[in-house]
Protein backbone atom coordinates (compact mmCIF):
# COMPACT_ATOMS: atom_id res chain seq x y z
CA UNK A 1 0.00 0.00 0.00
CA UNK A 2 2.47 2.60 -1.14
CA UNK A 3 -0.28 4.79 -2.61
CA UNK A 4 -1.83 7.55 -0.59
CA UNK A 5 -5.54 7.68 -0.04
CA UNK A 6 -5.84 10.54 -2.52
CA UNK A 7 -4.03 8.54 -5.21
CA UNK A 8 -6.23 5.51 -4.63
CA UNK A 9 -9.40 7.63 -4.83
CA UNK A 10 -8.15 9.27 -8.02
CA UNK A 11 -7.44 5.86 -9.58
CA UNK A 12 -10.92 4.64 -8.62
CA UNK A 13 -12.51 7.74 -10.14
CA UNK A 14 -10.67 7.09 -13.40
CA UNK A 15 -11.81 3.46 -13.46
CA UNK A 16 -15.42 4.43 -12.74
CA UNK A 17 -15.34 7.01 -15.54
CA UNK A 18 -14.06 4.33 -17.93
CA UNK A 19 -16.82 1.95 -16.90
CA UNK A 20 -19.42 4.66 -17.42
CA UNK A 21 -18.22 5.17 -20.98
CA UNK A 22 -18.88 1.55 -21.88
CA UNK A 23 -22.62 2.09 -21.66
CA UNK A 24 -25.33 -0.04 -20.22
CA UNK A 25 -26.40 -3.18 -22.01
CA UNK A 26 -29.92 -3.05 -23.38
CA UNK A 27 -32.30 -5.43 -21.65
CA UNK A 28 -32.78 -8.76 -23.37
CA UNK A 29 -35.97 -8.88 -25.38
CA UNK A 30 -38.50 -11.42 -24.17
CA UNK A 31 -38.97 -14.40 -26.41
CA UNK A 32 -41.71 -16.80 -25.32
CA UNK A 33 -40.51 -19.44 -27.80
CA UNK A 34 -37.19 -19.70 -25.96
CA UNK A 35 -38.80 -21.81 -23.21
CA UNK A 36 -41.29 -23.70 -25.39
CA UNK A 37 -41.19 -27.42 -24.61
CA UNK A 38 -38.96 -27.14 -21.56
CA UNK A 39 -41.26 -29.38 -19.51
CA UNK A 40 -41.97 -31.91 -22.25
CA UNK A 41 -42.11 -35.45 -20.81
CA UNK A 42 -41.46 -34.16 -17.28
CA UNK A 43 -43.48 -36.32 -14.85
CA UNK A 44 -43.34 -33.69 -12.09
CA UNK A 45 -44.78 -31.02 -14.39
CA UNK A 46 -47.47 -33.40 -15.64
CA UNK A 47 -48.42 -34.14 -12.02
CA UNK A 48 -48.62 -30.40 -11.26
CA UNK A 49 -50.89 -29.90 -14.27
CA UNK A 50 -53.09 -32.81 -13.18
CA UNK A 51 -53.38 -31.45 -9.64
CA UNK A 52 -54.21 -27.98 -10.97
CA UNK A 53 -56.97 -29.38 -13.18
CA UNK A 54 -58.34 -31.42 -10.30
CA UNK A 55 -58.37 -28.35 -8.06
CA UNK A 56 -60.20 -26.26 -10.67
CA UNK A 57 -62.79 -29.00 -11.19
CA UNK A 58 -63.42 -29.15 -7.44
CA UNK A 59 -63.81 -25.37 -7.24
CA UNK A 60 -66.29 -25.38 -10.15
CA UNK A 61 -68.21 -28.28 -8.62
CA UNK A 62 -68.38 -26.57 -5.21
CA UNK A 63 -69.56 -23.30 -6.80
CA UNK A 64 -72.27 -25.08 -8.83
CA UNK A 65 -73.39 -26.98 -5.72
CA UNK A 66 -73.64 -23.76 -3.70
CA UNK A 67 -75.72 -22.05 -6.43
CA UNK A 68 -78.42 -24.73 -6.40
Amino acid sequence: MSQTLEERVEQLEIEIAELGGKGIRSPRQKNPWRTFGVFQNDPDFEEAVRLGQEYRREQTFEKESADS
